[in-house]
């Protein structure tokens, strides 16, 4: 442990000792005895402060590597952090933690790295030294706010600059590249070897972003190449072409859906009347049958019926695509070839992934297993179907069914440092701040300040966050509590989401994907000319005003429906981010929103709204999810009887909350109010999403609330909170 604050260095002591009883602790003051007491020993985990030297950087975490490769590192700073806390440690080796952090949260962390993990818990304690990731790299040079510029080698000798100003990167170079591009391609980079560079001169502001959302996006963006790029393999080894029947009566989603599998490598054959499949299905037969639901001529329940009656038909598997998921759940009692569903509307990316998942393989074909990818991803638009029996091999397996991945022999080259120059010794005398004791320095902004930037220079990200680790609800009652304007955008597995918020209150939500935001016209649209709407969508496209504002404000359609729609459509847009498996989100704060909004009123209870988004949310798009154990008791937050007493609750809603009293379980509810157990688990998802109720397993049956609270209430007291 490297801590030049004895008070902190005490704390951090005793945690670790409850984390790892019996474990030995080297307590460092200074990067001087740190870099002493790691001569030839070989500790498992270093616990590095930031903020107790002013030089700890990149040559030290080289050394370590180099030293230490198999060990883990957690670095402690007073930034902060925002999403990071949890979430920075799947960008690279470092676990970061922002001081002040609950004791328990450490301990668990520290007990996570410690231990041997799983497949699954591997995925979130990720990183090792060997692993030192250039992501990382410039986490530090941001946290130090470091001006400066750093030169990075890559593999096959390419040469690429990130310039770093007050701890924000401005500017980045790549072979053929710079700015935001330039960035993303270096990040990627795997191998090479990193210097500073002395003397560079200024250099354009190609970058403004924050340097935490930067990193996130980038982190994407490699996801997304990664998938594609696993996807492209996987079709390389199937060989041959699939082939695939899609039948809808709108021409434009055939189009689509054609275009989207004839690049990923599918022959692709499309019908838009149930009699026109029936004859192409037994003229040639398809590996895998995508069917609208409702056709002009029949419902998607008889065609599959007909399929299997002819025995030219009967082995062909089929998945729905509609939006009547709880209808056609009850319809494979009877027709058992539907093995699949993709809900409307859908992304190229989730077709793709629907149909890759769902065709049939034969019995020689060897197919690439990628336990990185799982076929249940949790999203909502996708239900579960059990594997149809012809699928004698499903296209990915779960983690738990591979077995131990072979030993690494050769360990790939990673970043290393530049040869150091000779240099003074460093000082062991070392400056603390002052008052460390899981707070924050006397010289650093209160935690609640978020370190906002100034607006008239920057405009600036306010938070961003994960809703793997930061809920939907903490991102609106923030914007509430402070009484924010500005625009709260949400990245997902669709296009982008914006929230736009005036005072705290929530305006509306809009994005730039029309079809997304409202994939058919509505009734009030009837009369309203078809060329004039597909303007409206394309300034919707090009501004994302949405396009009812516009056909107000040219007297297409009166204003009051206008705000109707608008409302309907955009609580119905958000309420899909309550049900993905993850999105990450940033409020940027603005001086003053689009002058579209000027004439839209806001709804000043958060709460209230961000319910109605929840009552959009449906059974079947919830999957996994709802599947709470029936023993298992409700329990209100702290605030949570307060806050559900003023929510505008329907007549079911209020008995169903009513109810929580810390003792009853699920399974006694919904008895007590005669309710499907799978809509009092619905009814539960709401509050828990709100996180007005909490649930607690049946053994805690006793005073649930006490016990957490003291808990709590003693290691805030121990640690000096």
């Amino acid at each position: 442990m490297l801590e030049a604050d004895e008070r902190l260095a005490s704390a951090i002591l005793e945690a670790l000792h409850e984390a790892a009883p019996g474990g030995q602790v080297d307590v460092a003051r200074s990067l001087e005895e740190a870099q002493r007491a790691v001569t030839g020993t070989k500790p498992d985990l270093f616990v590095l402060d930031i903020d107790a030297t002013y030089d700890l950087g990149q040559e030290f975490l080289y050394d370590l590597r180099t030293s230490h490769p198999n060990a883990r590192a957690i670095i402690l700073t007073a930034i902060h952090l925002t999403a990071h806390r949890e979430q920075a440690a799947g960008l690279g080796a470092i676990h970061f933690l922002e001081k002040p952090f609950p004791y328990a949260d450490f301990v668990d962390l520290v007990q996570a790295l410690l231990r041997p993990s799983s497949k699954a818990e591997s995925e979130k304690f990720q990183g090792t030294l060997r692993d030192l990731h250039i992501a990382d790299i410039i986490q530090l040079k941001c946290m130090t706010g470091a001006s400066s510029v750093v030169e990075f080698t890559g593999p096959r000798a390419e040469k690429a600059r990130v310039f770093f100003e007050n701890g924000q990167v401005r500017h980045a170079t790549a072979p053929s590249k710079e700015g935001l591009a330039a960035f993303n391609e270096i990040v990627s980079w795997k191998g090479g070897q990193i210097s500073e560079v002395s003397g560079a001169g200024p250099s354009p502001r190609t970058i403004d972003l924050d340097w935490q959302v930067l990193l996130m996006e980038a982190m994407r963006k490699m996801d997304e190449t990664s998938a594609a790029d696993r996807r492209k393999a996987l079709r390389s080894a199937l060989g041959a072409k699939r082939k695939v029947l899609v039948i809808d009566d709108s021409f434009m989603l055939l189009s689509f859906v054609k275009e989207v599998l004839a690049e990923a490598n599918y022959e692709v054959t499309t019908a838009s009347t149930a009699q026109e499949s029936l004859r192409a299905a037994e003229v040639d037969a398809p590996d895998l049958i995508l069917l609208d639901y409702v056709l002009p001529d029949m419902k998607g329940d008889e065609v599959c019926r007909k399929l299997l009656e002819n025995p030219a038909t009967a082995r062909i598997p089929v998945v729905y695509m509609s939006g009547f998921g709880a209808e056609l759940q009850r319809d494979r009692v009877t027709t058992p070839n539907v093995i699949g569903l993709l809900n409307k509307p859908f992304t190229s990316d989730l077709l793709i992934k629907t149909v890759e998942t769902h065709i049939p393989r034969s019995p020689d074909e060897q197919v690439p297993v990628e336990p990185q990818i799982l076929p249940r991803e949790g999203n909502h638009a996708e239900a579960e179907f059990p594997l149809h029996p012809l699928q004698q091999e499903p296209a990915y397996r779960e983690a738990s069914e591979v077995g131990p991945e072979p030993a690494q022999t050769v360990e790939e080259p990673w970043w290393s440092g530049a040869p150091a120059a000779e240099t003074e010794p460093v000082s062991a005398t070392v400056e603390s701040y002052a008052g460390a004791s899981f707070t924050a320095p006397e010289t650093a902004a209160p935690t609640e300040d978020y370190n906002v930037p100034d607006e008239s220079a920057t405009g600036g990200a306010y938070f961003c966050g994960d809703t793997r680790f930061f809920s939907l609800n903490w991102a609106l009652q923030t914007i509430a509590k402070e009484k924010l304007t500005g625009s709260l955008r949400s990245f997902w597995n669709k296009e982008p989401l914006d929230l736009l918020a005036r005072d705290g209150q929530i305006v509306l939500v809009t994005t730039r994907d029309p079809e997304l935001y409202c994939p058919e016209a509505p009734v009030t649209l009837l009369n309203v000319d078809a060329e004039r709407i597909a303007v409206a969508r394309a300034q919707q496209r090009d501004t994302g005003c949405p396009l009812f504002i516009t056909l107000a404000q040219e007297t297409l359609i009166l204003h009051e429906p206008a705000v109707q729609l608008l409302q309907h459509h955009g609580q119905k847009l958000f309420a899909q981010l309550w049900s993905a498996p993850s999105a990450r989100f940033v409020f940027e704060q603005q001086a003053e929103l689009p002058s579209y909004t000027s004439d839209i009123p806001a709804e000043p209870d958060v709460d209230h709204w961000a319910l109605e988004t929840l009552r959009f949310i449906q059974f079947q798009d919830l999957g996994a999810r709802l599947d709470y154990d029936p023993m298992s008791i409700p329990a209100y937050t702290r605030d949570g009887f307060a806050r559900v007493q003023k929510l505008r609750l329907t007549v079911a809603e209020a008995q169903f909350a009513s109810q929580f009293n810390g003792s009853r379980s699920i399974q006694q509810i919904a008895k007590n109010l005669r309710l499907d157990l799978k809509f009092a688990s619905l009814t539960l998802f709401r509050f828990l999403a709100l996180e007005i109720v909490e649930c607690w397993p049946a053994s805690t049956a006793a005073k649930p609330e006490q016990k957490g609270v003291l808990q709590r209430l003693t290691r805030a007291i121990g640690l000096g909170e």
